[in-house]
């Protein structure tokens, strides 16, 4: 019994968990009072947007899943799933990735470049495709054209 006291004893002495805690507790206030608010303001301008301009911006849905990479950094280090301290320590998370995950996001990339190979592929098929398309589409009911009467 008293060799399990000894080592709660020491593991109480070890700054290093000492000065983790304090890391925690300050990223949980930041999450908490700086990064709430911050999403709550990125919901309210994009719904803005949305009912405005009929689409949401495209710089505050990068921004957005930057931010939401970084709070997945923040839960992986409060919930002792990563030892790494997120930013300010480390780097901001890359607004062009989609997920928290290294691995998804590379493979990601390698989507995009995949469909971007497909994309000049499939315009040129369409190219082709539209001049063999008959141009009385528009007579279908026999009015000379006019598909509302």
């Amino acid at each position: 019994m008293s060799e399990e006291l000894d080592e709660i004893v020491d593991n109480l002495r070890e700054p290093n968990s000492w000065i983790r805690v304090l890391f925690m507790i300050a990223f949980a206030v930041v999450l908490y009072l700086i990064i709430a608010p911050v999403i709550l303001v990125i919901m309210i301008a994009q719904a803005l947007f949305s009912l405005i301009a009929g689409e949401a911006n495209s710089n505050l849905k990068d921004f957005s899943g930057a931010l939401a990479q970084y709070i997945y950094q923040i839960l992986k280090f409060l919930l002792y799933g990563s030892e790494d301290k997120p930013f300010p320590f480390s780097d901001f998370p890359s607004v062009g990735d989609d997920d928290g995950n290294d691995e998804s996001g590379s493979s990601k990339t390698a989507t995009k470049k995949t469909a971007a190979k497909k994309s000049p592929a499939k315009k040129a098929a369409k190219k082709k495709s539209t001049p063999k398309k008959p141009k009385t589409d528009n007579t279908t009911n026999g009015t000379g054209g006019d598909k509302d009467t």
